[in-house]
């Protein structure tokens, strides 16, 4: 793996901001004891205040309670982190964990807590065989670090108590699945999509050559396609290349990942080595271009909450209403194109893209199954596909929402619907007749 695959693993984990902060701790701990012995006390008092200087004796009393608090301050910080992650997976969905686990101010409150105790340990050792006459800043540098630290602290509380309001977890899922929209889903150049529509007759050409499939080297989760990358390669050696998964899609090892069209076989492995750092296969899904992982942790945070133990059918219509809004953003988005030209027109990649009936179908299905009976989280998924219709002038998507609403409505168990319950359903069902133009069925479909 190259050197930049690496760095790009390592800025993305828990021990990056943690690492940062020791790091700058020990140099400056290291510039601490330098500037000790190489600048005499007359010139630090002209630059630094009295204050801040002390001897060797109350620098070591100061730094011990430092790190003993330090140290404190981290337990509970630990604490409370491994109660936001109990609470996240018993009421939440276990695939919020990593929202949490990721969120830069968590990193950020342990980088700065292991900086100071990493700081005032390293200075404490220097203070123990040095002169008491003599005056240290050190200490006072850890004072200025250990209210930091405090400050730090306080917004930590803050942050934990608001990451574990679910309507706050269920906005910056949905506000991170609109960014992954918006910057990673749409990857179709103009020059791809001028070329779409004749794309048919290079199909039909290369169909007779034949394909050299290409097997994962591991086991996991696709996670990413560096589409660029691979157009560039495919052209360099002139290869048209086919990726025979989906983001999202769980591949088993020494199973097709992608296939080589008219490639010569017993190259697989060569095909392998000049592709393999443009697939990133983890060990679970994330939302860097996985549009449908961002949904699934809504449907599932929707669904515990209509769970029988839990019994919460808001927190299910708030998690609906932001599906809808992930829904309607993907209907007025340009969708992936399913094959990619270089620059001389010619076609490099095939990739098979997820139609936005197939995602409209995974974030309700199971809501149709496991709330047929409530009828709030019935009618809030009919208000929300009419929102989606309301956003999108589409014909295509319109038709493809009224046809979804047919499915929906099927599913709701009528049996226990009293009057006004049907009234208040048909309602949603008659709005979304009429917005795409199938008034005239309404009678048929209602309830």
């Amino acid at each position: 793996m190259k050197i930049n695959e690496l760095w790009i693993k390592f800025r993305h984990s828990f021990w990056f901001l943690p690492t940062f902060y020791g790091t700058l701790a020990l140099l400056l701990s290291i510039l601490s004891v330098y500037l000790e012995k190489k600048v005499p006390v007359e010139q630090i008092r002209d630059i630094v205040p009295n204050a801040l200087l002390t001897d060797a004796k109350l620098g070591q009393v100061i730094l011990n309670a430092i790190a003993v608090s330090v140290l404190t301050m981290t337990t509970i910080t630990f604490s409370s982190i491994m109660v936001v992650l109990t609470t996240y997976s018993s009421q939440f969905s276990p695939r919020t964990l990593q929202d949490f686990i990721s969120d830069v101010v968590t990193q950020r409150v342990l980088g700065v807590f292991t900086g100071a105790f990493i700081y005032s340990l390293l200075i404490l050792l220097f203070l123990k065989d040095v002169s008491e006459k003599k005056l240290f800043i050190a200490p006072g540098i850890a004072v200025i670090w250990a209210i930091i630290s405090l400050g730090f602290f306080v917004f930590f509380i803050h942050h934990v108590a608001t990451w574990t309001q679910v309507n706050n977890l269920i906005d910056k899922i949905s506000t991170r699945t609109l960014k992954t929209i918006n910057e990673s889903f749409h990857l179709v150049d103009d020059r791809s999509k001028s070329k779409y529509l004749s794309a048919h007759e290079d199909i039909s050409h290369i169909d007779s050559k034949e394909k050299v499939q290409v097997n994962a080297p591991n086991a996991g989760y696709l996670q990413m396609v560096k589409l660029p990358t691979i157009l560039d390669k495919a052209r360099e050696h002139d290869h048209v290349l086919q990726v025979e998964r989906r983001i999202g899609d769980y591949i088993l090892k020494d199973t097709p990942l992608f296939s080589i069209i008219g490639g010569s076989p017993g190259e697989e492995e060569n095909y392998q080595e000049i592709y393999k750092e443009e697939f990133v296969i983890g060990t679970e899904r994330n939302t860097v271009q996985d549009v449908e992982f961002g949904i699934q942790k809504l449907v599932e945070i929707a669904l515990r909450a209509i769970s029988p133990g839990i019994n919460d059918p808001h927190t299910a219509i708030n998690s609906i209403n932001r599906i809808g809004s992930i829904l309607a953003e993907l209907g007025a988005t340009p969708f992936p194109r399913p094959y990619y030209y270089d620059e001389d027109e010619e076609l490099r990649v095939i990739i098979d893209i997820q139609t936005y009936q197939e995602l409209l179908y995974k974030a309700f299905y199971q809501l149709r199954h496991y709330a047929r009976e409530d009828v709030s989280v019935c009618a809030s998924t009919l208000s929300v596909l009419h929102g989606i219709i309301e956003r999108n002038d589409d014909r295509a998507i319109q038709k493809a929402v009224w046809d979804f609403s047919m499915y929906f409505i099927d599913g709701i168990e009528t049996d226990v619907l009293l009057d006004w319950d049907k009234d208040f359903i048909n309602e949603k069902i008659k709005r979304i007749a009429k917005s795409t133009g199938y008034a005239d069925d309404y009678e048929k479909v209602k309830l």
